[in-house]
């Protein structure tokens, strides 16, 4: 759990949530989180990191306790960036290490070409930099057609009529519960407008090269989806660290918190130490 109660910022007239723990003359450690999630989803995390590091984690523009804008046009993956630079600001951070899960990595990208100087180094999970690509496989295309179907649900019903049906599948009444809850608090606008962002996002693999030279750690759950689109990825990073977390999903922080906190901390021990960092593992 975070140390402080959550704390909000302002910026471009809206408002912003997010959670601190550890020391603040520490290095920074900023923790973005996947899409429909919140901050919450680091709880397990931050202990382990807060020993070390003054961690801060940002629920994102249409998420959490965050501003989910009723204007679609309100979301653009440079202006999710763009909050994280408002966050860092305002913390007087000019320097941190950008950990991004998910739609947080693609996010965490988009903030690294745009702004690299403010990265000291860059944690990708379960994550690609492009929307599309001809080496993507039937699993990632499978998982995105699942996504815009729930999507189009959420435009014609709301986020509590999606709940309710993926909850109408559970046979455990508290977890079905737990789903029709979850999905009800969720915003509607905040969905559409970042499920936009998640389709129409800039194709950065081009730039991955010419622009990210900071270390970075690519986490791939074995069994996820997205693994193809996140090899892809890792092409365009060679000097990355890529390790697969075996017999993990869609979302390493969240299934496996104790081996993504251990293989992160190794990293940026690595990052620190100023040694290479460059290699590929499989962990469990």
């Amino acid at each position: 759990m975070f140390h402080q109660p959550v704390q909000t910022f302002d910026h471009e007239g809206l408002t912003f949530a997010y959670e601190t723990a550890g020391d603040p003359a520490a290095p920074a450690v900023v923790l973005l989180h996947g899409f429909t999630s919140d901050l919450r989803m680091w709880y397990e995390l931050v202990g382990e990191f807060a020993r070390r590091y003054f961690v801060v984690a940002l629920d994102l523009r249409g998420h959490g306790r965050s501003s989910a804008p009723e204007d679609l046009d309100a979301y653009a993956a440079e202006k999710l960036a763009a909050d994280v630079r408002a966050l860092l600001d305002h913390l007087g951070i000019d320097l941190c290490a950008l950990v991004g899960s998910s739609f947080g990595g693609m996010i965490a990208l988009q903030f690294a070409v745009t702004w690299p100087g403010r990265l000291a180094a860059l944690v990708l999970s379960d994550t690609s930099a492009a929307y599309a690509h001809p080496d993507y496989d039937e699993h990632y295309w499978n998982r995105e057609r699942d996504i815009d179907a729930s999507t189009e649900i959420v435009r014609k019903f709301g986020t509590a009529e999606l709940g309710k049906r993926l909850a109408a599948s559970l046979g455990d009444p508290f977890l079905a519960r737990g789903v029709r809850e979850r999905y009800a608090r969720l915003s509607a606008a905040g969905w559409l407008g970042c499920a936009r962002v998640r389709k129409e996002r800039p194709n950065l693999l081009p730039q991955l090269r010419e622009r990210v030279t900071v270390p970075v750690l690519i986490a791939i759950g074995e069994e996820d989806p997205v693994r193809s689109a996140s090899r892809v990825m890792a092409a365009e990073l060679p000097e990355a660290r890529v390790v697969t977390f075996r017999g993990t999903g869609h979302g390493v922080p969240v299934l496996a918190p104790q081996a993504f906190a251990r293989e992160t901390l190794r990293f940026l021990d690595d990052v620190e130490a100023g040694r290479s960092v460059a290699g590929a593992w499989t962990a469990g």
